[in-house]
């Protein structure tokens, strides 16, 4: 009897001491126990189970081949033909697997399976890439780390480039690039864009202090949204008309800095005095579809105007829509990185993404639980599972009011003539990439600015 006491207590004793040690430090358990035996498990279960799970995935195929037997007799046998599993990588919450096609069998094959296996690991989500022509990569996310909301920070750092806007599925920072980049974010109502629209501008904001940004505003719904960081815009519109004239200004410091560019430098280098301009539209729709049909057609023709030369003379655009139809935003195939947040069918997201993206990045899934959760598809194809921070009001007001614009544009009726917005910018008196103005400046110093 002692002796099965003492047998059944050495069992217990290494839980124990487990469990302790849990309680006493967390995050050392999860650095030197719990993390490194869960990352064996995963390649110990993956590489014991390939070729089972090549089967249930349809990656296999199967084939009759002759065998001899021990007597010499030919007797027909049963194979089965599976991708090979080159490699297998763990990190703390994800899988990466290294897959080379089985002959006969394409990328595209391989890629459509790769769902299938991670519904057989119980992934929590998954993405892939190919590698080359015959290999992918396939990365299984295997514990989601993006169901707990995280409340921004005060940004500090002079980003140009790009901002920190919050968490990737694997654990990593989510950065988007905004320099040379024009960007789209869809999403219908409740699904977090406010998070990602204030993510970029107070990203921004230090850069916007130095003058080495400029950010301009456009909020058709009143400017509800835009308002609560009012300071940090150089200009800032709100209804259409001024929404026309903010787009002739942009136009026209655009069409500028190209001649002052030409010849001379290929890519706009921001520098205080000679920002990157970042053109900030929220519900695009409101401008492109539902304004009046003048509004519209100047406004389109601007918009693309920006859209297709803004990008090398640093004049960039970061806009939001509800609805991803194209009647409602025309011009959506000229925006070079596009973020899908909760939509409503597989059809938007179809529409938003394109064909194929329903299965590898299901944007329509989404919980209605985890607002600025969404799908990022970058110029380069790649798709990441994303979840923005979250921006209260108090803290947008305070990176306002401590990072406000140094640089206000004059965008009024008096200051924009009315053949601005409808005939040829040559001569538009907007701001010049050097910093000097044309005919007269619409640039002034805000008051209280250092």
């Amino acid at each position: 009897m002692i002796i099965v006491v003492g047998i059944v207590c050495l069992g217990l004793l290494p839980g124990a001491a487990g469990a302790v040690w849990f309680g006493l430090s967390p995050g050392s358990f999860e650095r030197r126990a719990a993390g490194p035996w869960r990352r064996y498990r995963w390649r110990r279960l993956i590489s014991r189970q390939w070729q089972s799970m090549c089967r249930d995935a349809r990656l296999a195929e199967r084939q009759m081949i002759i065998r001899r037997t021990l007597q010499g007799e030919r007797q027909p046998v049963e194979v089965w033909r599976c991708p090979r599993l080159q490699q297998v990588r763990a990190s703390a919450h994800a899988v990466e697997l290294i897959i080379r096609a089985r002959p006969g069998q394409t990328v595209a094959e391989l890629e459509a399976g790769v769902e299938r296996i991670a519904s057989i690991l119980d992934a929590v989500a998954f993405r892939s890439w190919p590698v080359s022509g015959s290999v992918i990569t396939a990365e299984l996310i295997m514990t989601d780390l993006l169901t707990t909301p995280v409340i921004a920070s005060m940004p500090e750092a002079v980003l140009v480039d790009g901002v920190r806007l919050g968490r990737a599925q694997s654990g990593r920072d989510w950065w988007l690039p905004i320099t040379g980049r024009h960007t789209l974010c869809v999403g219908c109502s409740g699904s977090g864009k406010g998070s990602i629209l204030w993510g970029i501008c107070a990203g921004l904001s230090p850069a916007v202090h130095a003058d080495t940004v400029r950010l301009w505003g456009v909020d058709l719904k009143a400017g509800v949204e835009l308002a609560m960081g009012r300071t940090l815009f150089s200009a800032f519109a709100k209804t259409p008309d001024d929404a026309l004239r903010l787009l002739a200004v942009l136009a026209g410091i655009l069409q500028q800095r190209g001649e002052v560019m030409a010849g001379s430098v290929r890519q706009h280098l921001p520098r205080p005095g000679d920002p990157l301009h970042v053109l900030v539209i929220d519900e695009l729709a409101a401008l492109t579809a539902y304004a009046p049909s003048e509004i519209r057609r100047d406004a389109d023709r601007l918009l693309s105007l920006i859209l297709t030369q803004g990008r090398a003379l640093g004049v960039v655009v970061v806009a939001f829509v509800q609805d991803p139809r194209k009647e409602i935003v025309a011009m959506r195939g000229l925006f070079t990185q596009t973020i899908a947040l909760r939509l409503r069918s597989r059809e938007e997201t179809v529409m938003v993404l394109g064909e194929g993206m329903a299965q590898r990045a299901p944007a329509h899934r989404i919980s209605p639980a985890g607002p600025g959760t969404g799908w990022l598809v970058e110029d380069t194809g790649q798709v990441d599972r994303v979840r923005a921070d979250y921006w209260p009001d108090p803290l947008i007001r305070h990176v306002a009011h401590h990072y406000r614009a140094r640089a206000v544009v004059d965008v009024s009726p008096a200051s924009v003539p009315a053949d601005d917005l409808t005939g040829d910018l040559t001569d538009t008196p907007a701001e010049s990439a050097t910093g000097r103005s044309g005919r007269r400046s619409r640039v002034s110093r805000r008051a209280g600015a250092a």
